[in-house]
C-alpha cells in the first residue's frame, strides 16, 4: 500500500535514481565517508558528539549553498568546535565557504586552510596554464 502511494505520489524510476545517483556521486561519496568516520567519534563522548553534529550542520550548509554546492577539492572536518577547510577552490567558492562556516551553529572558530589554484605552485603548468 505505502509502496503504491510513494510510486504514484513521487514518479522516479530505478534509471531516475541511478542517473541522480552518478550526479551527485562525489557528494554521496563525501556524506558517506564522513558518517563511516562519524561512527566512531559519536562513541568517544558527549565533547566529540558535538563536533559530528556541527560537522553535519556545516556540511549540509555547504550542500544546501549554491555557491559552495558540489565544490570539488573543499574539505571540511571539525574538532574541538574549530571547523577546518582544506584543499583547493576557486576564490567565490573560497569566500562563500568561510562565510557559511562562520555562521554555522556549533562552530566557535574557522582554520582556513584553503588555496587557490592560481598561486598554488606547479598548478597551473599541470593543467596547461601560464
Amino acid at each position: 500500500m505505502i509502496k503504491r502511494l510513494v510510486k504514484t505520489a513521487i514518479p522516479i524510476s530505478r534509471v531516475g535514481v541511478a542517473m541522480w545517483a552518478w550526479r551527485n556521486r562525489d557528494e554521496l561519496i563525501g556524506w558517506a565517508a564522513f558518517a563511516a568516520g562519524a561512527v566512531p567519534r559519536l562513541v568517544e563522548g558527549d565533547r566529540a558528539r558535538g563536533d559530528v553534529l556541527a560537522e553535519a550542520r556545516l556540511r549540509a550548509r555547504l550542500t544546501a549553498d549554491g555557491r559552495t554546492r558540489g565544490a570539488t577539492g573543499l574539505r571540511v572536518s571539525v574538532t574541538g568546535g574549530v571547523a577546518t577547510l582544506t584543499g583547493v577552490v576557486d576564490p567565490a567558492v573560497h569566500d562563500a565557504a568561510l562565510d557559511v562556516a562562520t555562521d554555522t551553529s556549533g562552530i566557535a572558530r574557522v582554520r582556513d586552510d584553503l588555496q587557490d589554484p592560481a598561486r598554488r605552485p606547479g598548478f597551473a603548468i599541470a593543467f596547461g596554464r601560464s
